[in-house]
C-alpha cells in the first residue's frame, strides 16, 4: 500500500497542530516555568510554516510565501531552542535568538529576490533545521547529570536524529542527479521523520516537565521531612478520630522523654501527657469548633513525671480523606522561669525604690530634664515624684549647687575622653530646697548609663546628710575639746614627769658618786647596788607613765633588745617577795630548763606587763600562792602568772582588757584598786611587741591565770648583738690634755652639785650659774668649751640661752663656739627635736649615768681619759675546808642572794657540786625557782651548825 505525499503532509500538519495544542496546555498548566511557553510558541510557528509548505505544494503561491514558510520553520526551531535554554535556567540568549532569526529570514528573502532556486531553498531549510536541532541536543546533553537524566537523554537522541537526518537531506539535495527536483523517497522520509521527531520531542518535553514536577515534589517532601525533623519544637501528627499519633519529630522525643517508636500508635491519654484533663477538653473543643488552635498554654507531663510549661498550636489537615491534627508544642519553661525571675527582680526593685530613704533618679542631659524619681523624693524635698518631674532645677536646688552640677556635667559631656558609661562615679554635696523653704544638705552619687534605646542618661542617688553634717560639726568640736584636753594631759604628764625625775636624778647621781668611793665595805657596795637597781626601776616606771601618752596618741614604739630572762625573773622575785610575805602568801617563781638564757624583745614593756600582773595577783589573793612561770615551745615564749585568789566571772572575762573596766573583785577590794587602766595598757603593750595577753578563770573564788605569749627570738637567730662588756669608769683627764672649761647652768642646786662634782673629779675647770641671764654673762666673759644647760631656769630658759649664744657667735666670729648639751627631766613630746632646732648639740635626759657624760665629752671635745679597770670580785678559791664550808664562800653566797645575782649564784654552787652534790642539787633547785629565802635560811642553819661544832 502506498501513501501519497499530500496525505503525509496533511498528517504532519495535523500532528504539529496537536503537538502545539499539547504544549500550549502544558504551558498553561505550568505558568511558573518559562520554558513551556516558548516550546508552545515554537511548535505553533513551526506548524504554521509547515502548513504554508503544504499549501505551496497544492497551489501556486507567491515566492515570498515560500520564503516565509521556510523562515517560520527555522524560527520555530529557534524558539524551541530558546525554550529549552530557559527551562534549564539560562537567562541570556535573547539577543542571539533575534540575530539568528533575522539571518534566517534574510537568507530566505535573499533567495526570493535573487531568483527562485528550489534546491537552494531545500538546502537552506535542511541546514537550518539540522543546526538548530544540533544546538538543542547539545544543550540537553549538558543536563545529563541532573535528576532528569533519562528524559534529557531521550530528547537529546531525538534532536540528534533529527539533526542527522536533515543534514543528510541537505547533502542528498546537492548530490541529486536532477537537483532541481526531490526524489520521492526523500520526500516521504522527510515527512515520516518530521512526524516522528516532532511527536517524540513533544512527548519528551511533556515528560521533562512532568519529571521536573515529580522531582520538585520529591524535593519538597524531603524538605518538609527535614524541617519536620529539625524543628526544635515538638511537632506531631495525630488522627482527630482517635487521637493516635501518626508521626512525631525529634523535638517531641526531647521534650517528652519518649522515643518515636514508643509514641507512634498511642494517644496523649495513653502516654499521660496532659497534666490537666480540662486543658485537653478545651483543646478538643477549639479544634472541633474552629479547626485550629493557636497559643494555648498548658502543662506538659514528661515521661519522668516532671512538668514543662508549653505553648500548643494545632491545625486540622485532611490526609486521604481522614482529618488529622498537626500540632507544634513549644517549651516555654525557661521563659516562664525568666519571666518569674524578672517579676521578682522588678518587685525587689520597686520595693527598694519605693521604700529606700535614698532617692534614685534619672536625668536626660540633652533635654535637661528629669525622667524618673523614686517615691522617696517626697521625704527628701516634700514634693511627690510626679510633682518633682514637672519642676525646674531652680525650684529645689540652690543656685550655687545648680552651677556646681552643671559645670561637672558640661565637663563630662564635652571634655571626657572615652565612653562615658566607663567613667568613674561622680560624688558631690549639694544644697536642696525643701518645699517648706528649709535647706536640706544632700550627697549625690552619679554615673552615666544608657537606656533601652541606647540614649545616654545620668543615673543618680541622693541622700539626706543634714544630720550627718551636724554630727560632723559636733564631732569636730568634740575633737577640738579632746585635743585640748589631751594637750592639757600631756602638759600635766610632762610636769609630773619633770617633778619625779628631778629628785630621782639626784638619788641616782649621788648613788653613782658614792659607789666610786673605795673606802666603802663590800656590804655597803651591795646596798648601793640595790639602791641603783631600784632607782633605775623607778625610772623605768616613770618612763612607762610617759609612754601612756604615746599609746593614746599612737606614737608608742617597739624597741627590741637582748633580755636576760632569769635576771628579769630574779628582779621580780626580789621586788614582790616582801609584798607576798606581808600577806603571808607563797611567791613561787620558776623558769623551765628549755628557756634560753637570752631572748630578744622589749624588756621595759615585758617588765611593765609582769609587774602589773603580779601586783594584781598579790592584791586579789588573800591566801595560798602566786606563781610566775617562764616556759617556751619551738616558736613562742610564755610568761604565766597564776594565783589562788578571788577569781573572775566568765561573764566579765571578755571585757577585762577594756579601758576603765572594773569587775566585781575590784568593787569588793580596797580603795587603792586604781581606775581600771592597768590591764588595758598591758594588753596594748603585748599586742605592740607582737604577742598576746589572755586570761582564764573557772569562776569566782577559783583563782585566775594570765598568759603573756611572745614570739620566741634569741640573739643567735636575730640581728641583735648581746650587750658589750661593762662600761669602764673614767678616772680623770689624761695629763697631756689641755684644761677644758665647763659651765653648768641649772637652777636646782642638787643637780648642779652632782654634775659639778663629777666634772671636777674628772679634772675639768667648772663654773655654775642658776639662771639663763647669768649663763649668758659667764659664757661671754669666761668662754667655756662646753655648756651643760638645763632647760627650765628662771629669768631666761635654756632654749632662749642657746639661741642667743648661737646668734651672738654668728655676728662675732672671734668668740669661742661652745658645745651646748641640753639637760631636762622633761622627756615627753618633741623635746629632743626642739632643743636641737634651738642650736643645742645634744639632749641628755635626767637622770643620766656617768658614762653618758663621759661619752658626750669624748665625742664633742675629743678629750682622752684614763680609765680604771673593771674590778670583778673574785670567787673564793675553795668552798670547803676541814671544818666545813669556807666562811668566804658563805659570805659570797649571802651577798649574791641579797642582790639576786643569778650568774654569781650559779658559779658559787658549781664549786661544791663534786664534794657536796646533794647540797648543790638542793641549792640549784632553789635558785632556779628563785626561792632566795630558802637559800638564806639554809645559810643561817649552816653557819649556826658550824659555829656549834667549833665551840664543841
Amino acid at each position: 500500500m502506498s501513501v501519497d505525499l499530500l496525505t503525509l503532509s496533511i498528517a504532519l500538519n495535523l500532528a504539529n497542530l496537536l503537538q502545539s495544542a499539547a504544549l500550549t496546555g502544558l504551558a498553561l498548566a505550568n505558568r511558573d516555568r518559562v520554558g513551556p511557553v516558548w516550546w508552545a510558541a515554537g511548535m505553533g510557528v513551526l506548524a504554521a510554516g509547515l502548513i504554508l509548505t503544504t499549501l505551496r505544494d497544492v497551489a501556486l503561491l507567491a515566492l515570498e510565501l515560500h520564503a516565509i514558510s521556510n523562515a517560520l520553520v527555522g524560527i520555530g526551531m529557534l524558539l524551541l531552542h530558546y525554550g529549552v535554554c530557559r527551562f534549564f535556567g539560562d537567562s541570556g540568549g535573547r539577543r542571539w535568538f533575534w540575530l539568528a532569526g533575522g539571518l534566517i529570514v534574510a537568507a530566505n528573502l535573499m533567495l526570493v529576490f535573487t531568483g527562485d532556486a528550489p534546491p537552494l531553498r531545500r538546502i537552506l531549510f535542511s541546514v537550518v533545521v539540522a543546526l538548530v536541532s544540533m544546538l538543542i541536543a547539545q544543550r540537553l546533553l549538558r543536563e545529563l547529570r541532573t535528576d532528569t537524566r533519562p528524559v534529557v537523554l531521550f530528547l537529546a537522541i531525538v534532536f540528534l536524529v533529527n539533526s542527522t537526518f536533515f543534514a543528510l537531506r541537505a547533502v542528498a539535495s546537492v548530490a541529486e542527479s536532477d537537483w532541481l527536483t526531490v526524489s520521492p523517497p526523500w520526500q516521504t522520509a522527510t515527512y515520516l521523520v518530521a512526524i516522528a521527531t516532532t511527536t517524540l520531542w513533544t512527548f519528551g518535553l511533556i515528560l521533562l516537565v512532568n519529571q521536573e514536577l515529580v522531582n520538585r515534589q520529591h524535593e519538597a517532601v524531603q524538605q518538609l521531612e527535614q524541617i519536620f525533623a529539625a524543628q526544635p519544637d515538638a511537632v506531631l501528627l495525630s488522627r482527630l478520630t482517635d487521637g493516635v499519633f501518626v508521626k512525631v519529630n525529634h523535638g517531641f522525643t526531647t521534650i517528652s522523654g519518649y522515643s518515636a517508636d514508643e509514641a507512634i500508635g498511642k494517644d496523649a491519654l495513653t502516654l499521660n501527657l496532659w497534666r490537666s484533663p480540662e486543658d485537653r477538653r478545651r483543646w478538643a473543643e477549639i479544634m472541633r469548633r474552629e479547626g485550629a488552635c493557636s497559643g494555648m498554654e498548658f502543662d506538659f507531663r514528661r515521661r519522668d513525671g516532671t512538668f514543662r510549661t508549653c505553648i500548643l498550636s494545632s491545625q486540622v489537615v485532611m490526609i486521604r480523606g481522614v482529618p488529622h491534627a498537626i500540632s507544634i508544642v513549644h517549651d516555654i519553661s525557661e521563659r516562664k522561669r525568666m519571666e518569674e525571675a524578672l517579676r521578682r527582680s522588678d518587685a525587689r526593685y520597686r520595693l527598694i525604690a519605693e521604700n529606700t530613704t535614698d532617692v534614685i533618679w534619672l536625668y536626660d542631659p540633652f533635654k535637661s530634664q528629669f525622667t524618673f524619681f523614686s517615691p522617696s523624693i517626697e521625704k527628701l524635698i516634700g514634693y511627690s515624684a510626679a510633682e518633682a518631674l514637672d519642676l525646674p532645677l531652680s525650684a529645689f536646688l540652690k543656685p550655687d549647687s545648680i552651677q556646681h552640677v552643671k559645670t561637672a556635667l558640661d565637663y563630662m559631656l564635652h571634655e571626657w575622653e572615652g565612653e562615658l558609661t566607663n567613667a568613674p562615679p561622680w560624688t558631690a554635696e549639694i544644697d536642696l530646697i525643701h518645699r517648706d523653704g528649709q535647706i536640706v544638705q544632700a550627697e549625690i552619687v552619679t554615673s552615666f548609663v544608657r537606656d533601652e534605646e541606647g540614649q545616654l542618661m545620668v543615673l543618680g542617688v541622693a541622700r539626706d546628710i543634714t544630720a550627718r553634717k551636724q554630727t560632723e560639726i559636733e564631732l569636730r568640736l568634740a575633737r577640738q575639746q579632746a585635743e585640748a584636753a589631751n594637750r592639757a594631759k600631756s602638759a600635766f604628764l610632762a610636769n609630773v614627769s619633770h617633778e619625779l625625775r628631778t629628785p630621782l636624778h639626784a638619788v641616782l647621781g649621788f648613788a653613782q658618786l658614792m659607789s666610786r668611793d673605795d673606802n666603802l665595805t663590800a656590804t655597803q657596795h651591795e646596798y648601793l647596788a640595790i639602791i641603783n637597781r631600784n632607782s633605775e626601776h623607778l625610772l623605768h616606771l616613770i618612763n612607762e607613765v610617759l609612754d601612756l601618752a604615746k599609746i593614746e596618741s599612737g606614737r608608742y614604739t617597739y624597741t627590741p633588745n637582748p633580755l636576760d630572762v632569769r635576771r628579769l625573773l630574779a628582779d621580780l622575785q626580789a621586788l614582790f617577795g616582801p609584798q607576798a610575805e606581808a600577806k603571808q602568801l607563797q611567791l613561787i617563781v620558776t623558769c623551765e630548763e628549755q628557756v634560753p638564757p637570752m631572748i630578744v624583745s622589749d624588756e621595759a614593756k615585758i617588765r611593765h606587763i609582769l609587774i602589773n600582773l603580779l601586783g594584781n595577783a598579790i592584791k586579789f589573793t588573800h591566801g595560798g600562792s602566786v606563781r610566775l612561770r617562764a616556759d617556751t615551745d619551738k616558736q613562742q615564749m610564755y610568761f604565766i602568772v597564776e594565783d589562788t585568789g578571788v577569781g573572775i566571772s566568765p561573764l566579765e572575762q571578755p571585757y577585762l582588757f577594756r579601758p576603765f573596766f572594773q569587775g566585781k573583785q575590784t568593787a569588793n577590794a580596797s580603795s587603792d584598786t586604781g581606775v581600771g587602766l592597768g590591764l588595758s595598757i598591758s594588753y596594748e603593750f603585748a599586742r605592740l611587741i607582737g604577742g598576746d595577753l589572755s586570761v582564764y578563770s573557772a569562776g569566782e573564788g577559783q583563782g585566775a591565770r594570765f598568759t603573756l605569749t611572745l614570739p620566741l627570738r634569741t640573739p643567735v637567730t636575730s640581728s641583735f648583738v648581746l650587750p658589750a662588756e661593762p662600761v669602764k669608769r673614767a678616772i680623770q683627764v689624761r695629763a697631756d690634755q689641755p684644761v677644758y672649761r665647763m659651765l653648768v647652768a641649772d637652777d636646782q642646786p642638787t643637780h648642779a652639785l652632782l654634775l659639778i662634782s663629777l666634772l671636777r673629779r674628772l679634772g675639768f675647770a667648772v663654773q655654775s650659774v642658776t639662771d639663763g641671764e647669768q649663763a649668758l654673762a659667764v659664757w661671754r666673759e669666761w668662754q667655756p668649751h662646753m655648756i651643760w644647760l638645763d632647760l627650765r631656769m628662771p629669768q631666761m630658759d635654756g632654749l632662749t640661752v642657746a639661741r642667743q649664744i648661737r646668734a651672738i657667735c654668728a655676728t662675732e666670729p672671734g668668740l669661742l663656739q661652745p658645745v651646748i648639751i641640753a639637760l631636762s627631766a622633761h622627756v615627753l613630746g618633741d623635746t629632743a627635736a626642739s632643743v636641737l632646732a634651738a642650736g643645742c648639740d645634744e639632749f641628755l635626759a635626767k637622770p643620766f649615768p656617768e658614762h653618758e657624760v663621759v661619752r658626750l665629752i669624748e665625742q664633742h671635745l675629743n678629750v682622752q681619759f684614763e680609765y680604771a679597770s673593771v674590778v670583778i670580785r673574785e670567787v673564793p678559791e675553795t668552798a670547803i675546808h676541814d671544818q666545813g664550808y669556807h666562811p668566804a664562800w658563805c659570805q659570797a653566797l649571802r651577798q649574791a642572794v641579797q642582790v639576786a645575782h643569778f650568774q654569781r649564784l650559779q658559779e658559787l654552787v658549781g664549786m661544791i657540786e663534786d664534794q657536796r652534790p646533794d647540797d648543790a642539787r638542793q641549792l640549784r633547785n632553789w635558785i632556779e625557782t628563785f626561792d632566795y629565802e630558802a637559800v638564806r635560811q639554809w645559810l643561817d642553819r649552816l653557819v649556826s651548825s658550824q659555829t656549834v661544832d667549833r665551840v664543841v
